[in-house]
C-alpha cells in the first residue's frame, strides 16, 4: 500500500505519524481493479488476534493502493492499541489508521471508522476473525462488479484453525436453529440475493447516504439495526461463500453467557426502537427465564402447578437432548453433553439480557 497512518487519539484531539507515499495516492485504480475499499475494526482489548487479523489483510492478494485498513479503539487496556502501532511500523507500505473511540461502543467505532474512510465501499472486519482467503477483496471486487450489488453479505462461520474442544463443540451447537436465528444465514453457504438483516457486512458509501450510520444508542445488535433500515427501504444484499469471514468462538461458558446477554440487551433495544419486528423467537428466550424463575417460585407455593412445570422442563430438556443427539450423528462427533449444556446457557443468556434492557430502557423512559 502507498501509505501508512496512525492515529492515537488523546485529550487535545488527533495526533498523526505518517510514513510512505502521500495518501491521495489511495484510490487509484490498479491492474484492472477498480473498486477501492475501507475495511474497518472496530476494537477493544483484542489483543489475541488482531496482529493476525492485521497480517491476514496486509496478506491480500489485492493492489495495496486500492484499500486501506482502519481500527477504531474503544480505550483497550490491553495492549491492542500498540500492537496495531508496531504491526503499522513494520509494514510502512500499508495503509493502516488507528483511531480513538472513546465513546467505547461499537457503533461508534463503526461510525468513526466511516466518516474517516476514503472508499467506495466499507468491509466490516471484527478484531477477533480468521481470514481463509487471501482473495477476499478481489472476490469482493469481481462480486461488486458482476451483480452491482451496493450490500454485500457473508458466512461467518466459528470454526477458525487451532481453536480447542469446547468451541469446536461450541461452533457445532451454536449453528443450530435451536441456539441461532432461523432467519440468519451467517452459518449458511448460501449464495444469492436475500434480506440484508442478518449478513449486511459490506456497503457502497451511498448506502450510508441513504439510511445514515450507525444508532449510537446500540452496543449490540446495531448491524442488525442498521441493516434493517437497509431492508425497510428495499436494500437487498448479495451474499455469497466466497467472502467467507470466520470467527473465535468463545472459550468457555462463562464468556458465552457475557456475549449473549450482550446481544439480550441489544435485541431489548432493538424491539423498542422497531416493535414490529417482535416475533416468536425474540420471545422465547424471555419467556423461558420467566418459566424458570416465576414458575419455580409458583410451584413452591402451588404443587399442583409444580408438576406441570416438572413436565414441561423435562419436556424441553429432552428436546434439547434429541437435538444433541441429531448433531452428534450430523457431525460425527458426541455433542449431547455440550447441547444439554450450552443450549439453555443461549436462552438464558439471551432471555436474561432481554429482560434487564426492556426493564432498563422503559425506566429510563418513565424517567425522562
Amino acid at each position: 500500500m502507498s501509505d501508512s497512518v496512525i492515529n492515537s487519539g488523546n485529550a487535545q484531539g488527533m495526533e498523526s505519524r505518517r510514513a510512505g507515499v502521500d495518501p491521495g495516492d489511495f484510490g487509484a485504480e490498479s491492474q484492472g481493479v477498480r473498486t477501492r475499499f475501507t475495511v474497518f475494526i472496530p476494537v477493544r482489548n483484542e489483543s489475541r488476534y488482531i496482529r493476525q487479523t492485521l497480517q491476514q489483510l496486509y496478506d491480500q492478494d489485492y493492489p495495496k493502493e486500492l484499500y486501506e485498513v482502519i481500527v477504531a479503539d474503544g480505550e483497550s487496556d490491553d495492549g491492542t492499541p500498540d500492537i496495531v502501532r508496531d504491526f503499522a511500523r513494520q509494514h510502512p507500505d500499508f495503509a493502516l489508521t488507528l483511531i480513538n473511540n472513546p465513546v467505547r461502543l461499537s457503533s461508534g467505532a463503526r461510525n468513526r471508522a466511516i466518516r474517516s474512510g476514503k472508499g467506495d465501499y466499507f468491509l466490516l472486519v471484527d478484531g477477533h476473525v480468521y481470514i481463509p482467503s487471501r482473495q477476499l477483496l478481489r472476490n469482493a471486487d469481481r462480486l461488486i462488479r458482476e451483480t452491482g450489488a451496493s450490500v454485500l453479505g457473508r458466512p461467518q462461520p466459528l470454526d477458525p484453525p487451532d481453536i480447542t474442544s469446547f468451541q469446536r463443540d461450541l461452533a457445532i451447537i451454536r449453528s443450530s436453529p435451536l441456539a441461532h436465528s432461523v432467519e440468519s444465514l451467517i452459518y449458511s453457504d448460501y449464495e444469492g440475493w436475500a434480506s440484508p438483516l442478518t449478513i449486511g457486512t459490506l456497503y457502497h458509501r451511498s448506502v450510508f447516504e441513504a439510511v445514515g450510520l450507525f444508532d449510537e444508542q446500540f452496543d449490540a445488535a446495531e448491524d442488525l439495526e442498521f441493516n434493517y433500515r437497509l431492508e425497510k427501504l428495499g436494500f437487498q444484499c448479495y451474499t455469497s461463500p466466497e467472502l467467507e469471514i470466520k470467527y473465535y468462538p468463545r472459550h468457555d461458558v462463562r464468556s458465552l453467557f457475557r456475549q449473549l446477554q450482550r446481544y439480550g440487551l441489544g435485541r431489548a433495544r432493538f424491539i423498542l426502537k422497531h416493535p414490529e419486528r417482535l416475533t416468536w423467537e425474540v420471545l422465547v428466550p424471555p419467556a423461558f427465564v420467566l418459566f424458570l424463575t416465576l414458575g419455580a417460585l409458583i410451584a413452591l407455593m402451588l404443587p399442583g402447578f409444580g408438576w406441570l412445570w416438572l413436565a414441561t422442563l423435562a419436556l424441553y430438556v429432552g428436546l434439547v437432548a434429541i437435538e444433541g443427539v441429531r448433531l452428534s450423528l450430523a457431525h460425527g462427533r458426541f455433542l449431547l453433553h455440550r447441547a444439554l449444556q450450552l443450549i439453555p446457557v443461549v436462552h438464558v443468556a439471551l432471555g436474561w439480557g432481554f429482560l434487564k434492557g426492556l426493564l432498563g430502557l422503559l425506566k429510563k423512559r418513565s424517567d425522562a
